[in-house]
């Protein structure tokens, strides 16, 4: 495997997570503001970016179809954020407290899964399962998703506390994080 001297994974990294807030300035999702997050989640979540960015730093790349495919997916994080995005802007016609359209109609964490997706993007991207750098890249990524596992719930939690049951109703048919298979009624 032929390694680019100034090809390190951080940059690829640093790209994704600015190519995200910037879909969020440029789409201009105003209902932006969550359920108050404590301080303690942000001090973990600044922890876990920092991190990664960190480890992502000392391993290197190359460009090959690992590389490419893991564009591929961080490109499918980016447009996961996109959407989320979009359902969080201002509509005149749904004035409702809980964001229950659009991509939030499939699942209640679109950001978390957008997350994920693109961290995974840049693994795949540095795709060097002989490094021992890399495999810590391995488990830090299993630790962030397990990070993320606890934050929905502490979310849920603030969002039930904020929106009462019509939050409870929302938690009810729409799934946490992965989308449900819809069951087909076939009438005889």
């Amino acid at each position: 495997m032929e390694v680019c001297l100034f090809c390190r994974l951080f940059y690829l990294n640093l790209a994704w997570f600015i190519a995200s807030w910037l879909l969020y300035y440029i789409i201009g999702a105003k209902r932006m503001g969550g359920s108050g997050t404590s301080r303690k989640w942000l001090v973990n979540y600044w922890g876990m970016v920092f991190t990664g960015m960190l480890l992502t730093w000392f391993i290197p790349f190359s460009i090959n179809t690992m590389f490419w495919a893991g564009i591929g997916i961080i490109i499918l994080g980016l447009l996961v954020f996109s959407l989320t995005y979009f359902a969080m802007r201002e509509h005149p016609e749904k004035k409702k407290a809980v964001v229950d359209w659009g991509i939030y109609a499939m699942f209640r964490h679109p950001l978390v899964m957008g997350s994920n997706i693109g961290i995974l993007g840049v693994i795949v991207a540095g795709w060097n399962p002989s490094s021992t750098l890399y495999i810590v890249l391995c488990v830090y990524f299993a630790v962030y998703v397990l990070f993320n596992r606890f934050a929905m719930r502490n979310e849920e939690k603030r969002n039930i506390e904020r929106f009462g049951q019509e939050y409870v109703d929302y938690m009810k048919k729409v799934p946490r994080f992965l989308p449900r298979r819809r069951r087909l009624n076939m009438e005889v």
